[in-house]
């Protein structure tokens, strides 16, 4: 069985300050920042659904347009398919989720499952952003999003195979993720590295 315990100890043993809410369910909210993003990720403890969920519950998207909401949708929908545990949902107020849930009861919860669990929810929501935000200003179609994720996530999946790549160049730009960033992002998430949290 998961514990409210065991994941409260693995945030604290990676160092991440967080912030506890007490209510109906329980949650640690912690602040990511992410090649020039801030991301908050939830750990919502829900006795009541018997799940630990991790959840980053509003990605930074632009204010869309009526014309946008739906190419959006499209794009959320199809960039879903690719993903087994988690995926990217929309709630009534418009905004953008992304979630992982886990049973509770039944289920183990190491630190290496841990870790890899909140990396995958932090990689996910790190990699998508940039061509999400291009389909909520209406400057991208669905497909072609969802194209440009899955070619990051193949070239990042290409990295693992290959040992010997130089190390990416620093870039000067500010404001926006560049594609430097996001594959220096990519290699630390396949090292099992975790971004550092904001303090």
């Amino acid at each position: 069985m998961i514990t409210w315990e065991q994941v409260r100890s693995y945030l604290e043993r990676d160092n991440i300050p967080y912030a506890v809410e007490e209510g109906r369910v329980r949650v640690l909210a912690a602040d990511f920042r992410l090649s020039g993003v801030t991301l908050q990720l939830r750990v919502v403890y829900d006795v009541e659904n018997g799940v630990v969920a991790f959840v980053v519950p509003n990605l930074p998207l632009p204010r869309r347009l009526p014309r946008t909401r739906h190419e959006l949708r499209r794009a959320l929908l199809t960039l879903n398919s690719y993903y087994i545990l988690g995926g990217f949902n929309e709630n009534a107020q418009g905004r953008i989720s992304f979630q992982i849930a886990v049973p509770i009861e039944g289920n183990e919860l190491p630190y290496n499952t841990y870790r890899r669990l909140l990396v995958a929810v932090l990689g996910s929501c790190e990699r998508a952003l940039p061509w999400l935000r291009q389909v909520a200003m209406g400057a991208l179609s669905a497909e072609e999003a969802v194209e440009s994720v899955a070619e990051i996530s193949q070239r990042l999946a290409d990295v693992r195979s290959e040992q010997a790549l130089p190390p990416p160049r620093p870039t000067e730009e500010v404001g926006q993720i560049t594609e430097t960033e996001i594959e220096e992002f990519g290699r630390g998430l396949l090292e099992g590295h975790i971004p550092p949290p904001i303090d």
